[in-house]
């Protein structure tokens, strides 16, 4: 068995989710996300973000937006049904709600072999929840800095995360349809969250 069919099919005898399966590293990065999106004041709303396109309160929209689609494919529905919906309230409970669905609609193992249509492409559920997990971390780095809040998370937690990312590739990011920077080099001692961060072209 590859690395990868460990890291995909790495569970429990009841069920639970550890280490090295996607959706553990996923849970992990929704709770931290939550947690920063739950300390975030309202007067922080309007603040900028280094994601250029959004504010606090659309990064956050964005942020419900993404664990609604994971949630959606999950259940074997289409990810472009769910569209974002500008919220003036109750952001953290709609995370949170979404966040139960993910859990309930991912509890299958077989589905981390199954193949899953994500706006990038058709791809496996394994590889597609790591994905998603690196864009989780990646946007509450964002969140953080742009609230002066603390964030991290374990490199063995992210680590699936950053190689699922690197499918995006660093040329071409002039391309005004590529939403990325150049990637940045952080340097061979970085955490894995400012490897991943530094390779969407982030820099603190």
């Amino acid at each position: 068995m590859t690395n990868s069919q460990n890291q995909q099919s790495a569970g429990t005898n009841d069920g639970a989710p550890q280490i090295g399966d996607p959706r553990f590293s996923f849970a992990a990065a929704t709770h931290a996300v939550g947690q920063l999106m739950e300390a975030t004041p309202a007067s922080a709303m309007g603040n900028s973000t280094p994601c250029d396109e959004f504010t606090v309160k659309q990064l956050m929209e964005h942020l419900i937006l993404v664990m609604r689609r994971v949630a959606v494919i999950g259940d074997g529905g289409v990810w472009s049904t769910i569209g974002e919906e500008p919220q003036d309230d109750g952001w953290v409970d709609s995370f949170r709600s979404a966040a139960h669905d993910v859990m309930k609609a991912w509890t299958d193992d077989d589905k981390l072999q199954q193949t899953f249509t994500a706006p990038w492409g058709d791809v496996p559920g394994g590889p597609m929840i790591w994905t998603y997990t690196g864009e989780l971390a990646a946007h509450g780095w964002d969140l953080a800095q742009a609230t002066n809040q603390e964030f991290g998370l374990e490199d063995d937690v992210l680590q699936g995360a950053l190689t699922a990312i690197k499918f995006i590739p660093a040329e071409g990011r002039d391309n005004p349809e590529i939403p990325f920077d150049p990637p940045v080099d952080v340097g061979p001692q970085a955490s894995v969250l400012d490897q991943l961060v530094g390779w969407l072209g982030r820099s603190n």
